[in-house]
């Protein structure tokens, strides 16, 4: 195999060294990384079986192609042991489908980024953390891919943090948001299987959110858990009610889906719930000039603001620690579509 980028020629030397070196040629996200040798990239790319120049998808704003090697490449920089890559892959794929809209993610004043729910058996071959402190630090492959996902939209889609990425302040989710759901512990079908893929089938699906809201619902009635969810939900200043579009997505413990399916909720009707639940009156947004019209803009006063287009658009995980006391409310960015798209194997050898 014969590789011919020369991003990952640096020059031998420290681990500091080699860190200056990368910062200098703008391939960092600020955090140390490690260095892309041959031997690494290659391996990475045998982990997929692709080729190093297929291209995988046109990444925006600069609307390059991106090949396998250079996908590579920026999983390495990551930290990425080579049975995530594949992962990669299918989440560099799925932000490229027109309809999540990558410019929009990419350039925008919102501290707008990929959240990345992974699903089916790859999550255990790949070892990505679904349960407690699936969203913080500690897991190699939740931090590894999300950030390589992060360096490939950078140094391959052109989207420098402060020239292009215009995000007024940003989050620290913009360096890498990855985990995977808890299917095992769910009483409800999978994120994947929901939508239409088979339980033994790998997915990643890609959303847009605009940060993390804890929710204390340590209730036991599923009237509570909704009220307090639905309250916390309630933000006229969130980008979902500004457009009345996009995908909130809940991130609910398993202690609290049970709660739900022991009195007869399946998960359409806690979608329907939240959705109905909230909603906004328009007399309770200020009547103002704004630089941006929103989609309730000449709404009469009684008429309510929706958090997103339809129920089915609300978007439940299950994931986290199985106590059924929090719940994790990701806003979204509404002018998006989530995505799922199929983590493919490479063909065994038949050597």
């Amino acid at each position: 195999m014969q590789l011919s980028s020369q991003l990952f020629r640096v020059e031998a030397g420290t681990p500091a060294a080699l860190f200056d070196d990368m910062l200098r040629r703008g391939f960092s996200d600020g955090l140390p990384m490690l260095p892309p040798t041959v031997q690494a990239v290659e391996a990475m790319l045998a982990a997929s079986g692709l080729a190093p120049d297929a291209v995988l998808a046109v990444v925006a704003p600069d609307n390059i192609g991106v090949t396998a090697e250079k996908a590579a490449i920026n999983a390495v920089m990551a930290g990425c042991l080579p049975e995530h890559f594949p992962i990669v892959v299918a989440a560099l794929q799925a932000v490229a489908v027109p309809e999540y809209n990558l410019l929009g993610v990419q350039t925008t004043t919102n501290p707008a980024t990929p959240v990345l729910v992974v699903n089916g058996p790859v999550r255990e071959r790949a070892q990505v953390n679904s349960r407690r402190g699936c969203m913080g630090p500690g897991w190699r492959a939740n931090a590894t891919i999300g950030r390589a996902l992060r360096l490939i939209l950078v140094n391959c889609g052109g989207c420098a943090p402060g020239d292009v990425d215009k995000a007024t302040h940003g989050m620290p989710a913009k360096f890498s948001f990855c985990f995977a759901e808890a299917e095992e512990d769910s009483p409800w079908a999978p994120l994947h299987v929901e939508h239409g893929f088979a339980p033994e089938q790998s997915t990643v699906a890609a959303f847009a959110g605009t940060g993390t809201t804890n929710i204390l619902a340590f209730y036991r009635s599923p009237e509570a858990i909704l009220h307090v969810t639905a309250d916390a939900m309630r933000c006229y200043g969130s980008n979902g009610y500004l457009r009345e579009l996009g995908n909130p997505l809940i991130v609910m413990t398993p202690g609290h889906a049970r709660i739900f399916a022991e009195h007869g909720f399946d998960k359409a009707r806690v979608q329907r719930e939240l959705f109905e639940r909230a909603q906004i009156p328009r007399s309770q947004v200020p009547v103002d000039s704004f630089e941006l019209t929103p989609a309730y803009q000449d709404y009469p006063p009684e008429r309510m603001i929706k958090p997103c287009a339809r129920p089915e658009d609300l978007k439940i995980v299950v994931a986290g620690g199985d106590e059924a006391y929090h719940i994790v409310y990701i806003p979204p960015f509404a002018i998006t579509t989530f995505q799922i798209a199929a983590v493919a194997h490479p063909p065994r050898s038949t050597a």
